[in-house]
């Protein structure tokens, strides 16, 4: 994205922010609370499929597992 254009959506997002009342320090806040929310990723594959271990398995994964894989091959190493 070129600067230009950069600078345009950030006029844009600035002008809706002061038209619905909305400012940085709530913005952000909210921003916070949707990161709390994100769950962390357990298991992923070579093609960037992940899944957060609740529900069902995806089909991704229970075709590397039918396939003869194990689960723990595509365990996320937890960071530290």
């Amino acid at each position: 994205m070129d600067e230009q254009k950069r600078q345009r959506i950030i006029a844009y997002i600035h002008h809706r922010m002061d038209e619905y009342g909305i400012s940085i320090e709530r913005l952000a806040e909210a921003l916070a609370e949707e990161e709390k929310k994100i769950k962390p990723i357990l298991f992923r594959d070579a093609y960037g499929n992940v899944w957060d271990g609740e529900g069902d398995m995806p089909d991704w994964l229970k075709r590397a597992v039918h396939a003869g894989q194990s689960t723990e091959h595509f365990m996320v190493e937890p960071k530290q």
